[in-house]
């Protein structure tokens, strides 16, 4: 019933996955990303507060000394003292930025490895339809991932409102502190929030993120008649290929019927495989192995050796070495040696004695 209705109920295959992968189409969650990359910045603001509270105390002490001086009436003082801060405040800050990008960069291939492509950039049509548009923010995947939004924005303000409350006595007795105090005290008090705001956005962004995979997974289900036909495009139509494999069994037995012919014996385990061995001391080193086959075709070399009067020996491990080991038109090797010697041997007496 589900194929006649043409509903998505099988696994995406290997090929449909990597075309997605290439088209960028992977699981990923924005929210751990985001989580990852403010605790990235908080933990360095954490780090380095001894180093900002240190450095905006110079900043500062350096605007009020040039104001003590009048220098601030001096344009060209004014713009020294404002670019010394200003360079001296980007490198504070490019520290933290760094680490957010390489915190981003790790969520990313946490999240689905390396990827590079220019496929999502690509302009696409559909996104230009007003009513399918329409219906990504109003549908229900819309009122889902606005109700989720909300619930993540009313977490956070109620993690903020518990900081702030536990926080409550240390807020009240800034006004009584000297300036520097009050900066390392205000400084300590938002990383920690930042702390607390990323950790519980760091466990709302795994459980979007496993909410991605299956979904993800979803959306690339695919009907039966999908699964067959993404398998014939990737190994060939199934009749295409009896079709090959027929011309190969043919082609097979025109090798076997031109070589077996040629050969001195044929070795057999007695039913399910044959080998056919020739040897001619005046131009090989070593006996060859002119034809093999198992079963079927292992059945039509014992007719054909009998067809034309070559003997047929029951050898179960000379015949099952040979078959395993040796190729066809490839010497003999030499641990075989004595077995096929032997039995050659054999052979050649048996052909005198006819012949006499």
């Amino acid at each position: 019933m589900a194929d006649d209705l043409g509903e998505r109920t099988e696994e995406a295959t290997p090929r449909r996955l990597r075309e997605a992968r290439s088209e960028g189409r992977v699981a990923r969650s924005n929210d751990l990303t985001a989580a990852i990359a403010l605790l990235g910045g908080s933990f360095v603001l954490w780090a380095m507060s001894g180093t900002f509270i240190e450095q905006g105390g110079l900043f500062l002490q350096r605007l009020i000394d040039l104001d003590a001086l009048g220098g601030m009436l001096d344009p060209a003082a004014a713009w020294q003292a404002l670019a010394y801060i200003g360079g001296g405040a980007v490198w504070l800050v490019l520290p933290v930025l760094l680490l957010m990008l390489l915190a981003v960069a790790g969520a990313q291939l946490l999240q689905f490895g390396m990827l590079f492509t220019f496929k999502p950039l690509e302009p696409q049509v559909q996104r230009l339809d007003p009513i399918k548009g329409l219906q990504r923010i109003f549908g229900v995947a819309g009122v889902v991932r606005v109700s989720l939004d909300s619930m993540k924005v009313v977490i956070v303000l109620l993690v903020a409102a518990l900081t702030a409350w536990q926080y409550a006595p240390e807020i009240l007795a800034l006004p009584a502190m000297d300036m520097l105090p009050i900066v390392s005290a205000t400084g300590w008090m938002l990383a920690d929030l930042c702390l607390r705001i990323g950790a519980v956005l760091l466990m709302l962004g795994v459980l979007d993120f496993l909410y991605q995979r299956w979904k993800h997974r979803e959306d690339l289900k695919m009907t039966r008649q999908q699964v067959k036909d993404d398998m014939k495009d990737a190994e060939g139509d199934p009749g295409h290929k009896r079709r090959r494999m027929r011309m190969m069994q043919q082609l097979a037995m025109q090798r076997i019927a031109s070589s077996v012919p040629q050969a001195d014996v044929v070795v057999t385990n007695p039913e399910h495989l044959s080998v056919a061995i020739r040897y001619d001391s005046s131009t090989m080193a070593a006996p060859i192995v002119v034809a093999k086959g198992a079963d079927l075709v292992a059945f039509r070399i014992r007719q054909l050796a009998q067809r034309h009067g070559i003997p047929v020996v029951e050898r179960k491990p000379l015949a099952r070495a040979l078959y395993a080991q040796v190729d066809v038109g490839q010497p003999i090797p030499p641990d075989l040696f004595k077995g096929v010697a032997e039995l050659l041997a054999w052979v050649y007496q048996l052909e005198e004695r006819i012949a006499s």
